[in-house]
């Protein structure tokens, strides 16, 4: 049975302070559900409506199950049409920072933007970026519209939130270079680009901030062909210029 407690649990999950009050984040939908079932994190009550119960389901030990009705779901859901299933999942804990020295990580310098914090994720999941580094000014990754928008990456990335300033000196080197894109950069494309290192990319509206501009090695950019273009979306970018590290690395 759906309890009050319940519906209020779900409902503020919607936001951060309430995820970090219940250590609890919210994946709807059976495509992201069946994800998560494969992942390492902890599900701690499925809420699901019986038609997808009747399926033969693989209901984690220790889990709560509630059966909802399509009207209780609806209540729930952030979606325009409800999904069959939702899981309130444990926060992972925060573990000790590692960064990969042999390869390529994203820094993200203020991205506000859930969605775009999430579609960051999937192109790091599709370009096989396994690590992502956040500034305290950056949305939550695990907001449902993150997860949601990371259509599962966010199982298979890792996301960590640091310093970025003191985080950057400390690991940027000659031999492990901190790449930014700013419009007055070298050319990407005729570019030789490394296969180990930092991408940072800067927030939606003001780029990579001054502080971390100058901790910048190697400033790069998309070329652009049309002069009323403006600007690119953020995640948009990072598909592009991920993209054009895979393929220079391929050709070597």
């Amino acid at each position: 049975m759906l309890s009050k407690h319940l519906t209020n649990v779900i409902q503020n999950l919607e936001r951060r302070k309430f995820r970090e009050k219940y250590r609890l984040f919210k994946v709807e939908g059976e495509k992201l559900v069946d994800e998560l079932s494969r992942s390492d994190l902890k599900i701690e009550t499925l809420i699901a409506r019986p038609e997808w119960l009747a399926g033969e389901k693989m209901i984690p030990e220790g889990c709560t199950v509630v059966e909802v009705n399509g009207q209780e779901m609806a209540r729930l859901s952030a979606f325009k049409s409800p999904p069959a299933v939702i899981a309130l999942v444990e926060t992972p804990r925060e573990e000790e920072v590692n960064v990969p020295a042999d390869a390529l990580s994203v820094v993200l310098n203020g991205v506000q933007d859930p969605g775009n914090l999430g579609t960051i994720l999937r192109v790091c999941d599709w370009f096989n970026v396994r690590h992502v580094f956040c500034d305290r000014d950056c949305a939550g990754y695990l907001n449902p519209k993150s997860v949601q928008a990371s259509a599962g990456a966010i199982f298979r990335v890792h996301v960590a939130y640091v310093e970025l300033p003191g985080f950057i000196l400390a690991h940027a080197s000659d031999e492990f270079p901190c790449y930014g894109t700013f419009l007055d950069g070298e050319n990407i494309h005729e570019s030789k680009l490394g296969d180990r290192g930092f991408i940072v990319m800067g927030n939606e509206g003001g780029g990579v901030s001054a502080e971390i501009e100058r901790l910048v090695t190697r400033r790069l950019t998309i070329p652009r062909y049309v002069r009323a273009a403006e600007s690119l979306n953020v995640g948009v970018a990072t598909g592009i210029v991920l993209s054009e590290f895979r393929r220079k690395r391929d050709k070597i």
